[in-house]
């Protein structure tokens, strides 16, 4: 017995939804490389900590269309926590991904920061706070990406840094 299938396809719809699919896997594919970025930085730093501050001040924000969509901000283990310090360094890498954030304003914007003032210093004294993990940044995404569109054929992106 013969059958027949009639499909009809709205094509306009299927676009939306395959833009929105992409845009969900980068999306996720930034959340996990910033997260595991962070925590890369906050293992393999060198410098003795003395309240946490600076390492608490270690995170990421991420924004999509200027609206906070995740954030990674942890108090530090290490160090005496005078007057609340690893607080006032979860408080001041937020106010420092918020600040940035604004002024990059793109679709997806992800920003990695060491938030306490002092940390260029520290740094400067040849102590690795950031710049290591910025370095590890790239090579982290680009593994996300593929993992995000290993089933989607057809789906290519460039990873620049």
């Amino acid at each position: 017995m013969p059958v027949k299938v009639k499909i009809n396809i709205d094509w306009k719809k299927v676009k939306e939804n395959i833009i929105q699919e992409i845009d969900t896997r980068v999306t996720r594919a930034f959340q996990i490389a910033c997260k595991e970025t962070v925590i890369w930085a906050k293992q393999n730093h060198k410098y003795t900590q003395q309240t946490g501050a600076l390492n608490s001040s270690v995170g990421f924000q991420l924004y999509k269309d200027g609206v906070l969509t995740d954030s990674y901000f942890e108090q530090s283990q290490g160090g005496n926590d005078k007057d609340g310090a690893k607080a006032k360094g979860v408080s001041a890498g937020e106010k420092t991904t918020a600040q940035r954030a604004s002024e990059l304003g793109a679709h997806i914007c992800a920003v990695i920061v060491a938030g306490m003032p002092y940390a260029i210093y520290v740094e400067s004294k040849g102590y690795d706070v950031l710049t290591g993990a910025e370095k590890q940044f790239p090579s982290i995404l680009e593994k996300r990406m593929k993992e995000a569109f290993a089933d989607i054929p057809g789906v290519s992106y460039q990873v620049n840094g």
